[in-house]
């Protein structure tokens, strides 16, 4: 029972149903591709509500995809960091090569024997289920901060693969083309030339944009766009050329782009569009995709031999391709284990599948709408696998932080120490960073660790594991430092998770100007500044009570931490009450309204 909905309210729909869905996720800590395919599935072939493809048409609906998935390559790929190669270039250029060929030719047989696909076929699919993708990598790397070295093999196999998948599907395509109609010279130069062609317009126009930036030729306000409209162009004109080497095309655009711009201050607006952009579309477009599946689909999904390649391909082919190919590559067994059991598949494999199906039902070949079932059974299965077993796998191979959840606390300060070292106590990792006096001298003396260098430079946190940290801290005596720290800090442990200090001078008209916003994320008591927090400090200490003893606080003292029986810790907010379990402990200053009335009336 398909709804008839006008078009444009069908695609605003879906827009928002993304964004629900990663809301959703983000909710119950769930992956947020598993809730967003579950969503297509519930408004798709479960209820049929709605067939986006066939409602948009076939030509349409591919198009829109397509599009999506450029934009979404290139965001990855501009994204890479060119500084977190050292150590691990070694095993990443190993995978995206002889890596790559064994899980194309490995997961093309295991088609083949057990799922009684034609050869042809079996290799052109096995050339797309190489690539992994950063629509669903990404997600999973947020959820569970991994060590450096494993986060950057995944991501650049990602990034890397999404593109070479489809061009080996289609050099396969080609091949198998070949043999049945006899070599020609024409299929062979078509692949050529679509290869240069998308080379071409990568390098070509990333330099060109990279030139008219640097002489000034594109206003600031429309750098955004005009690069939104690269990246169209590219991945259009190359795709005329050779269906799919779009993909090439904008990928190695992005490379480019992401060598080139070498993480300058101009290109951040740029960069935040095209974030933002990635993020909507990669929300909308799964659920597109998942929701044009029928139940004739999901009904050929479930089959013995699915299940049986899928444990093939997770078990055994991915394993072994990926331990083979980084022998002696620098990296730790346990490090290449992890990437071994992690590979799942996405929008790339999904969306291209459909453009292979239709050219091979157009040909009568046998099998051919098993394709598209396939491919989505397949990354069905993948995402919720790896999807669920990222984080516990990471821990259990202790490769991200297997202690509480640690605070980063920036400003040394008497009552910042005082309150790192209460942290300590309950065995909290606490990283402590001064950058305004750049002399973290009184925190080695009392056994903190430091971090001696500029926290809020990107190049510095790339070369420093901060998987044991979750929260920051600014704690500077200046506020506008505090601001600007929040900006960047805030792109890395996420906005909830990191607060400030509240305005240093003691002024109702002072505090009034502070934004609403920032108001969710000002420590503690507004009325207690930082010249106030270390005064106490002086005479006083912070003083912990049991969480069940929560009634004996009272409205004279300032409530700073409350920490759970795991040991997760939580900060009060001056908009929002902490809410205390009957276990764990609550740490506050006890009377320090009083002290504050006493020092101001000059009472000792």
């Amino acid at each position: 029972m398909n709804i008839e909905v006008p078009l444009m309210l069908l695609i605003v729909l879906f827009i928002g149903l993304g964004i629900l869905s990663q809301w959703v996720a983000a909710m119950i800590k769930w992956p947020a591709i598993v809730v967003m395919s579950i969503a297509g599935l519930i408004v798709g072939p479960i209820l049929q509500l709605v067939n986006p493809e066939q409602m948009m048409g076939s030509e349409l609906f591919s198009t829109i995809v397509s599009l999506a998935v450029a934009i979404i390559l290139f965001e990855g790929s501009s994204n890479l960091d060119y500084r977190e190669l050292p150590g691990v270039s070694k095993a990443i250029a190993r995978i995206i090569t002889i890596g790559a060929v064994l899980a194309w030719v490995m997961g093309a047989l295991a088609m083949y024997f057990i799922l009684d696909l034609p050869l042809s076929i079996s290799f052109v699919l096995g050339g797309l289920f190489i690539v992994t993708g950063p629509t669903v990598i990404q997600p999973l790397l947020k959820q569970a901060k991994v060590k450096n070295s494993v986060n950057s093999i995944l991501k650049w196999e990602s990034i890397i693969l999404d593109p070479v998948g489809p061009l080996f599907a289609l050099f396969a395509f080609y091949v198998f083309q070949m043999i049945d109609q006899g070599f020609g010279l024409g299929y062979f130069m078509e692949y050529i030339l679509g290869f240069a062609v998308a080379f071409v317009l990568g390098f070509g126009a990333s330099y060109l944009f990279r030139w008219l930036i640097k002489w000034d030729f594109v206003p600031q306000n429309l750098m955004a766009p005009v690069q939104f409209v690269f990246i169209l162009l590219i991945f259009s004109l190359s795709d005329a050329v050779l269906h799919e080497s779009g993909l090439l095309a904008v990928t190695i655009f992005g490379l480019v782009m992401a060598r080139l711009k070498n993480h300058s201050l101009i290109y951040k607006e740029s960069d935040h569009f095209i974030d933002e952009m990635t993020l909507i579309l990669v929300s909308t477009v799964f659920i597109l995709i998942t929701s044009s599946l029928t139940r004739e689909v999901l009904n050929e999904v479930i089959s013995w031999q699915l299940v049986t390649f899928c444990i093939v391909m997770i078990l055994i082919i991915r394993p072994a391709y990926i331990l083979l190919s980084t022998i002696n590559s620098g990296i730790a067994f346990k490090e290449r284990a992890f990437v071994s059991f992690v590979a799942p598949r996405g929008i790339v494999a999904l969306a291209v599948a459909e453009f292979f199906a239709g050219l091979f039902i157009a040909q009568e070949v046998e099998m051919a709408d098993h394709i598209v079932p396939v491919t989505f059974g397949f990354v069905f299965v993948t995402v919720v696998i790896y999807g669920f077993s990222f984080k516990p796998l990471s821990k259990f191979l202790k490769l991200s932080s297997t202690e509480a959840p640690g605070v980063i606390i920036i400003g040394e300060n008497r009552f910042s120490l005082a309150l790192a070292e209460r942290l300590q106590d309950h065995e909290i990792p606490v990283l402590i960073s001064d950058l305004l006096n750049s002399d973290p001298k009184r925190a080695k003396e009392r056994g903190l660790e430091t971090f001696d260098g500029n926290l809020l430079s990107e190049d510095e946190r790339i070369q420093t594991d901060l998987t044991p940290y979750n929260q920051c801290l600014l704690t500077t005596r200046s506020y506008t430092f505090n601001h600007l720290a929040f900006n960047e800090m805030s792109q890395e442990f996420g906005l909830k998770n990191v607060k400030m200090f509240p305005y240093p001078i003691d002024s109702d008209k002072k505090r009034r100007r502070v934004e609403p916003e920032i108001k969710h994320h000002i420590l503690f008591d507004e009325n207690y500044t930082y010249y106030w927090f270390n005064l106490f400090i002086d005479d006083h200490e912070i003083t912990e009570v049991d969480a069940s003893e929560s009634d004996s606080i009272t409205d004279d003292d300032v409530v700073l931490y409350h920490i759970d029986g795991d040991k997760n810790v939580s900060f009060k907010t001056i908009t929002e009450d902490l809410n205390y379990s009957t276990e764990g402990v609550i740490g506050i200053l006890k009377g320090a309204h009083s002290f504050k009335e006493k020092k101001k009336n000059g009472e000792s």
